[in-house]
């Protein structure tokens, strides 16, 4: 009986590319790391969701670990990517709006993968370090000239770079994951509105 099912399985993988196989691969992933977290999840179910056997897995990801990077890489960053060269010509102040609406919409899409990243990263060292090193890292590599450049112009305060964006995205997350569920917290009808507001806030904050 497996032996039929291996026949199987390489007959598909002979039918499809290799990109197509690791595509595959990625989209499995993508739905048994969101459904059940890191350490819940196994290759073996993987592979089987993807219609490969496992070590087709090992041949594009050599770990379980380098597979959820794979997994969350494209979702947090090319839209980020995207956004800095689609909005070249903006001001840093427009731009953050711009970027404000593209996080919060990335939340909304992909409320469990999220959850799932910071969750992991909180308790296992690797994850955490993989994430900070390839995935956050690309990112603040991307928002940081923009946060320069405000300086530069004067439109922002000359603060401390990290610190600030964690205080940006924290309000960010918290609408993001948290304003959904918190109904009475999140009275925007629109997420243009709730960029406006947030970002309102984040420049001006509450002195007048």
């Amino acid at each position: 009986m497996n032996s039929n099912r291996d026949t199987k399985i390489h007959g598909n993988q002979k039918r499809k590319t290799v990109e197509q196989r690791r595509q595959d691969i990625l989209e499995a992933g993508l739905k048994i790391f969101a459904k059940k977290g890191y350490n819940g999840s196994t290759t073996a179910e993987i592979a089987r969701a993807a219609g490969v056997a496992e070590g087709t897995i090992f041949r594009h990801f050599p770990t379980k670990k380098d597979l959820l990077i794979a997994v969350l890489e494209p979702k947090v960053l090319e839209g980020l990517i995207q956004l800095d060269k689609e909005h070249v010509g903006d001001t840093p102040t427009e731009f953050f709006r711009c970027f404000l609406w593209n996080r919060l919409g990335l939340i909304k899409e992909n409320d469990a993968l999220i959850r799932l990243m910071f969750a992991e990263a909180q308790y296992h060292s690797e994850v955490r370090e993989a994430l900070f090193k390839g995935v956050l890292g690309q990112g603040i590599s991307i928002i940081r000239p923009w946060f320069e450049k405000g300086v530069e112009r004067g439109d922002f305060k000359d603060l401390p770079f990290l610190p600030t964006m964690r205080s940006f995205m924290g309000m960010v997350m918290f609408y993001g994951l948290f304003g959904h569920v918190m109904l009475g917290l999140s009275p925007e009808r629109t997420m243009d509105e709730a960029a406006g507001n947030i970002l309102d806030l984040f420049l001006h904050g509450l002195a007048r």
